[in-house]
């Protein structure tokens, strides 16, 4: 189990506030209820640290790398990405898909309301995206995945 700090667990709530959309407060209450502030990151990474690190580090690298993104949407995919991997009872048998699409159905599953390019950016944030599909609906999804590697790998 890790050690989350204070700080990032204030960080990523406060960021999570601000968000005005339908199921908000179901899922920042499963991130409170379930592991999520002190679950390891995902076993694809070499991350060493937790997977709120991860995910906060996520989010601050896309905002470096993609300023002009919508940053409710950073907020969204960075800190929601990886969410299959934490635990709560009544919630580990939804979704048997892949990671990416298990986020994206514990997502559904609190009643939170997904854009359709966050929707593809979490669920597909691990596999290639054709370059001839590379518009404004994946941009998104390019900057999680580039971020999300950056991220894994900083600290190896």
């Amino acid at each position: 189990m890790i050690q989350q700090s204070d700080s990032s667990k204030s960080q990523i709530i406060s960021l999570l506030s601000d968000i005005n959309r339908e199921g908000i407060g179901n899922v920042i209450a499963y991130l409170e209820h379930s592991d999520y502030f002190t679950a390891h990151c995902h076993h694809h990474h070499r991350f060493k640290g937790g997977l709120a690190e991860h995910s906060l580090g996520v989010y601050w690298t896309m905002r470096a790398f993609a300023p002009n993104l919508p940053d409710e949407s950073c907020r969204i995919v960075a800190l929601f990405h990886d969410l299959c991997t934490t635990q709560l009872e009544g919630y580990d048998a939804i979704g048997y898909h892949h990671h990416g699409q298990r986020s994206v159905d514990l997502l559904d599953a609190l009643g939170f309301e997904l854009h359709e390019d966050e929707r593809l950016a979490i669920s597909r944030h691990m596999h290639h995206v054709p370059s001839s599909r590379l518009g404004p609906d994946t941009e998104l999804w390019h900057y999680l995945h580039l971020c999300d590697s950056r991220n894994a790998q900083a600290n190896d």
